[in-house]
């Protein structure tokens, strides 16, 4: 690849990067995808095509003229994460390969896809970790701003920005430390005061799912069992139960059946 830095990602993206110092593609790699997605001007379009641009540009060199390409480390390529590892040379790519496993351990209720074009843990089309690789090192992304700043000591230990850690290819992020950080994205996740609010144990299973309204519980809830299966439903009107409120059995049907009446406020 041309050493034509930036990429074509449009002229507010483009002021955005040069605003920031960032005028190279190395000033490019010590970045994290939340740091730059954080600057005024740089859309998901334009980040997609940072990081493809990074990834053609680091592959190559990266990779040891004398072995072939490396196949995926835990599957046959058949999705965007496999094809994202795929494309590393074999350090990195062990890396996240390791990073994968464990986020996979921690949440076998999500789904992998790709967020701000890096490989990520998704549950009900919202990430809640990401991981990437870049010229020198892998990145850690909790995918919010907060996660980092809360988890405090835990991460005292590595470099890290306020969206990401950064480690080496020889590292390997101790189960525990990817575990808090989940927990805490998750937290954040059900914290919610205005709009959908979801919650989820710590293996990433939905609990409960249902509409905030100015910190109250408003509109109709769900709950499910361990095992996935709808346990109840019911609505609130602003915190206080309201109407029907059905329990259900395992099989779906419906075992228990009340009726609450609207108070008077």
């Amino acid at each position: 690849m041309a050493e034509v830095f930036p990429p074509k990602i449009g002229a507010p993206a483009a002021r955005a990067l040069a605003a920031a110092g960032i005028t190279s593609y190395d000033e490019l790699a010590r970045r994290t995808a939340a740091d730059l997605q954080a600057l005024h001007g740089m859309g998901p379009k334009a980040l997609a095509v940072l990081r493809d641009a990074l990834a053609a540009r680091d592959a190559p060199a990266a990779r040891n003229a004398d072995r072939p390409s490396p196949a995926p480390t835990d599957a046959a390529v058949d999705g965007p994460v496999d094809a994202y590892l795929a494309g590393l040379a074999p350090e990195p790519q062990a890396c996240l390969a390791a990073v994968r496993r464990t986020l996979r351990t921690i949440l076998p209720h999500a789904e992998e896809g790709l967020r701000y074009a890096m490989p990520a843990m998704v549950l009900d089309g919202t990430g809640v970790a990401g991981y990437a690789a870049f010229r020198d090192h892998c990145g850690y992304f909790p995918l919010s701003g907060k996660v980092l700043e809360a988890a405090g000591d835990a991460v005292a230990g590595y470099r890290h920005s306020k969206g990401g850690i950064r480690f080496g290819f020889d590292e390997r992020l101790p189960v525990a430390l990817v575990r808090r950080l989940v927990e805490l994205r998750l937290a954040e996740l059900a914290a919610v005061d205005d709009g959908t609010r979801r919650e989820y144990d710590r293996n990433g299973r939905l609990k409960a799912v249902g509409p905030m309204q100015q910190g109250e519980l408003h509109g109709a809830w769900r709950w499910y069992r361990s095992d996935g299966t709808l346990l109840r439903t019911g609505r609130f009107a602003h915190g206080e139960k309201v109407g029907t409120w059905t329990t259900w059995d395992r099989d779906g049907n419906a075992a228990k059946i009340t009726t609450v009446p609207a108070r008077r406020r």
